[in-house]
């Protein structure tokens, strides 16, 4: 293995100067790169040899203490720069925080090309491959074994650990922690979050990552501070083929991470991506399964207890059970990407629905849950000897707390408003879907001002979508209300809506004026004129219920 101290003693370098960090002189070279861009640093990996005219160190003491101390935590093995350009001569200040650190700072003569050291580098690190090739093939198979038998993420964590000789945690895409490899680790104590039942990382820890850097697809380093003292932490995307599955934390406190570590890192990053895969197929065939039986139930195929007792679920055939549909759109996804999009949307269902479950298990043991594209579906067991103004209160609570904790999961800015139907025996439950739908339908290009809807309000409107046509209902309100729709329209009045108030207070002028915030007088001004714009006599009771109609016809086919 390539050392800097025998790159010091390599025939074209015996003038480079070792100016600083002569403790380091054991550091392995594993590789060279070049750096006069301050937002390259990301783009390093442990054991390389940096070389550099300090261009972006400038004079600034801060700016090269930052840098060396950064070049410290990626676990670089030497730095490399050719002063007299940018740097006057290399600053004291640098040199003492590098004998500090063991990282060796060397001076290059004035005219030596940086291409002429690159060359010289990898050729002495090609003929040093071999061990390092053995090595790496041999953390591959120890995670293709793991892989192999499904040890799930803890296992992933241990392992990874006991290669790296570091704490590790994994995280999902969300942040939220899926295995430990120490619980008992106080920094990880320290930095991990418990919200619900749900560990996470605050993400707020690191306030300075780049943008979209889980596309990185390499590892970065950012520091974590506990007890006065500062942590290196590396942070691995695990990102394969534009799907992002989470990161890989790995807590630098017992030594700094080698190149072997970081091979480890990345076959770890796939055992990652491997498992997650897996257990979104079980969890995808799981939710299939429920949806097929639940597709079943809903649909009317299931017509007796018998046969529903054979689907060996957790429903009670003698509770009444009410269909509930939470319609979920998402406005925070930005891509110009359709596939990409409906990869995010589907996997914010999974999300939702993984915490959903997990939310409800508990808090609700008669509510059964699947997802249909992007609404979930649940079924609601309630008492059958409960009062209807019981059974209306707890659906009303119950689905205000779910959709309530659904709007505080995850980033995205999403709309978010649940159906209600009817409650019914369990073999009835078709009845209770078709109306939950229904509701969805009739409030289609509704502002959606409320959260929680019930098809009983909804009952006359479902009536007259069903029984009168499009073209029937626009006929009907036109005969009644067409010359009072174009005065406002053309005047710029608003006579439509207090007609449609005027008949709600049952042609009362008092409970009327006051719902519309308007004098008596006012009112009574409008109506004398509304009167004149209509088509037939306004106090005639039949009348009446045929411009109510004749309204709601205008609300839900205009």
């Amino acid at each position: 293995m390539l050392t800097v101290e025998h790159f010091l003693q390599l025939a074209p370098f015996k003038k480079f100067q070792l100016v600083a960090g002569a403790n380091g002189l054991d550091n392995k070279i594993t590789g060279i790169n070049i750096l006069d861009n301050p937002d390259a640093s990301d783009w390093l990996s442990a054991g390389e040899l940096l070389i550099t005219s300090g261009y972006f160190f400038s004079e600034n003491t801060e700016i090269q203490k930052q840098f060396i101390q950064r070049f410290k935590e990626i676990n670089c093995s030497a730095i490399c720069i050719k002063p007299h350009i940018y740097l006057k001569g290399i600053p004291k200040s640098m040199r003492d925080l590098a004998d500090e650190l063991a990282l060796p700072i060397i001076e290059i003569p004035y005219g030596v090309a940086f291409s002429k050291i690159m060359n010289i580098v990898m050729a002495e690190i090609s003929g040093r491959m071999d061990e390092r090739n053995q090595a790496s093939l041999d953390i591959h198979s120890q995670f293709f074994e793991i892989s192999l038998h499904g040890g799930g993420m803890k296992k992933i964590a241990a392992e990874l650990a006991n290669m790296v000789q570091n704490p590790v945690v994994l995280v999902d895409t969300d942040w939220s922690v899926t295995a430990v490899s120490d619980h008992k680790q106080p920094l990880i104590q320290e930095t991990i979050k418990t919200i619900e039942h749900t560990f996470t990382f605050p993400l707020q820890t690191f306030n300075d990552l780049p943008t979209n850097f889980e596309r990185i697809q390499k590892p970065i380093t950012r520091s974590l501070f506990f007890a006065d003292k500062e942590y290196p932490c590396v942070i691995m995307p695990v990102y394969f083929d534009t799907i992002h599955y989470g990161f890989i934390l790995v807590y630098q406190i017992e030594r700094p991470l080698t190149d072997l570590d970081y091979v480890a890192l990345e076959n770890g990053s796939m055992a990652f991506a491997l498992e997650q895969m897996r257990l979104f197929e079980i969890e995808r065939t799981e939710n299939r399964i429920r949806r097929d039986f639940f597709d079943q139930l809903l649909s009317g195929q299931i017509k007796d207890l018998d046969t529903l007792a054979a689907y060996d679920t957790a429903i009670d055939p003698l509770l009444n059970y009410t269909v509930l549909i939470l319609s979920i759109q998402t406005f925070g996804i930005q891509t110009d990407s359709l596939m990409k999009k409906k990869q995010a949307e589907d996997r914010l269902m999974k999300s939702l629905l993984s915490s959903l479950t997990s939310y409800t298990a508990n808090r609700f043991p008669h509510l059964h849950l699947f997802s249909r594209k992007n609404q979930l579906v649940m079924l609601l067991g309630t008492d059958p000897n409960s009062s209807t103004l019981k059974t209306h209160n707890e659906l009303s609570d119950t689905a205000e707390r779910i959709r309530m904790y659904l709007e505080q999961q995850g980033p995205s800015e999403r709309e978010i408003f649940c159906t209600i139907g009817s409650t019914l025996p369990i073999l009835e439950l078709s009845q209770s879907f078709e109306e939950a739908k229904k509701v969805i339908q009739l409030l289609e290009d509704d502002s959606k001002e409320e959260k929680i809807y019930f098809f009983n309000d909804f009952y006359f409107d479902s009536f007259l979508v069903d029984s009168i046509s499009k073209d029937q209902g626009q006929k009907f309100y036109t005969h009644y209300l067409n010359t009072l729709l174009t005065y406002d329209k053309e005047n710029k009045t608003s006579f439509t809506p207090t007609l449609k108030a005027y008949l709600a207070h049952h042609l009362n002028i008092a409970t009327t004026s006051r719902a519309l915030f308007i004098h008596r007088n006012t009112l009574l001004y409008r109506i004398e004129k509304i009167k004149g714009l209509l088509p037939v006599e306004l106090d005639q009771e039949k009348n009446t219920f045929a411009l109510q109609l004749a309204l709601k016809l205008y609300d839900l086919y205009h």
